[in-house]
Formats: structure tokens, C-alpha cells, sequence
């Protein structure tokens, strides 16, 4: 038996799915492999200074699971003839700069349904105007939401306050104590809005710590198509082609009111 030194490698322009172990005359094609090599050992004794006692896996496991699939190619196999799916899959955790194209079979189904639903919807640039003030009903029970979500009574009360403002056109501050569930409640009062025809889009601006939550909660509580728009020049460019437009027969691009 002879030991071979072996590393763990993710490869550029491939998502983590394609990480393998490569020993080192076998990356030997990458000419600063051994710079790579060094840095990544003088990484390895600092964590086992500095962590000795923890295990730690090789990457964030989010970086495997599908966030969103953002656009579908269609190619043929020149060796069978056959059609060959790939979809272009944004990742958990990853910005969206760090998209790949993955064959079908890798991708979650449920991701795929998503987006093709997203597909199917037609644009709408119908301008639907505010219902009249005489319209507005107070709820005195909380409908259920997504997954079977329910508002309290207390936030019950804010979305009804929140929803007579809206109606009679008056601006207003949800500001009740820490911990009470003003995320959900503006979350719940935009649902409330797009159930009677004001489709968006919706512009939520938050500090940067918090993104996450309102994008988990959106996701929890709704159904509607929650974007994040941050990251680098090249993510923005992304989201603006991907996420910001319908496509139309030609190819064309269209402002998605639905967003």
C-alpha cells in the first residue's frame, strides 16, 4: 500500500457538486497550483492553531442546495442525438455571479417547477388604481397564509391599521415594541395588497443584516416572488437579465410587473 496525498478540489466555472479529490500530478495542468497548494496549507495551520478542537467541513453545505434556477438551455448530444436539458442554477448562500449551468438530472424538481411557473406568467401592464376608501373591511380574523401560517391578534390589529392607511392614501410608521412581528405585519399587509389586484412590484429596503430574515419570512409567508437585489457589479448585471424582465416570443426583454 503507498499513501498518496490527496486534496479536496472545486474547480473554476463548476459548482461545489463537482468538488472531487485530485492528487497533485493531477492538477499539475494549473500552473499556479503549487502557490494554491501553499496557500491552502498555511490556512490548514492556522485553523489547527486557532481551532484545534473543531471539525469543520469543506465548504458551506448551502453551496449544494438550489436557491433558484434562473434560465434553461436546450442542446443536442452529438454522439446519441439527443436532447440534452441544462438550466442555469443561482445557489444558497453563493451570490449570483456564481451561477452554473447543471444537466437536469442534478437539479431539484421542485426548483425546476418554480421557475417554469414563473415562465408561464404572462406579463399584466394593465395599471390596476386603489380600491376607494368605502372599501376597506376590518378582518377580525387572520386568514391563513402560506404553510398555515396565522397572524396574532396584535398583529392582526397592525395590518388592519396598516391596511385603513393604505386605503384612505395616508402615510404611516408601524413602530410597536421589539420582538412584536413588524416583518410579518408589513409581509401580510403586501399579500393583502396583491389579493386585490396591485401586483407590484414591491421595493423593500432594509439594512443588510436583516435581508436574509425578510427574504425567509417573505418565502415562509407568501407566495410571491421575493428578489434580493445586492451583491457585485456582475450579480446586478445578472439579476437585472435573469430576474427583472419577462422574455417574450422574440426574445425580447419585458418589464416583469410581477417581481
Amino acid at each position: 500500500v503507498v499513501e498518496v496525498e490527496e486534496y479536496f478540489v472545486k474547480y473554476k466555472n463548476y459548482s461545489y457538486l463537482h468538488c472531487e479529490w485530485a492528487t497533485e500530478q493531477q492538477l499539475e495542468k494549473d500552473k499556479r497550483i503549487q502557490q494554491k497548494i501553499k496557500r491552502f496549507k498555511m490556512k490548514q495551520a492556522q485553523r489547527a492553531l486557532f481551532f484545534a478542537d473543531m471539525e469543520e467541513e469543506p465548504f458551506n453545505p448551502d453551496y449544494v442546495e438550489v436557491d433558484r434556477v434562473l434560465e434553461v438551455s436546450y442542446c443536442e448530444d452529438k454522439d446519441t442525438g439527443e436532447e440534452v436539458v441544462y438550466y442555469l442554477v443561482k445557489w444558497c448562500s453563493l451570490p449570483y455571479e456564481d451561477s452554473t449551468w447543471e444537466l437536469k438530472d442534478d437539479v431539484d424538481q421542485s426548483k425546476i417547477e418554480e421557475f417554469e411557473q414563473l415562465q408561464a406568467v404572462k406579463p399584466d401592464s394593465r395599471r390596476v388604481e386603489r380600491p376607494p376608501a368605502n372599501l376597506w373591511k376590518k378582518r377580525e380574523q387572520s386568514r391563513a397564509y402560506k404553510n398555515g401560517n396565522s397572524l396574532r391578534d396584535y398583529q392582526l390589529e397592525g395590518v388592519n391599521w396598516l391596511l385603513f392607511n393604505w386605503y384612505n392614501r395616508r402615510n404611516c410608521i408601524l413602530a410597536d415594541e421589539m420582538g412584536l412581528g413588524k416583518t410579518i405585519q408589513s409581509i401580510t399587509f403586501l399579500e393583502e395588497i396583491h389579493r386585490v389586484g396591485i401586483k407590484g412590484p414591491f421595493l423593500i429596503i432594509a439594512p443588510l443584516s436583516t435581508i436574509a430574515n425578510w427574504e425567509r419570512e417573505f418565502r415562509t409567508w407568501t407566495d410571491l416572488n421575493v428578489i434580493v437585489y445586492h451583491g457585485s457589479v456582475v450579480s446586478r448585471q445578472m439579476l437585472q437579465q435573469y430576474e427583472m424582465y419577462f422574455r417574450d416570443s422574440q426574445d425580447c426583454c419585458q418589464d416583469n410587473k410581477d417581481k
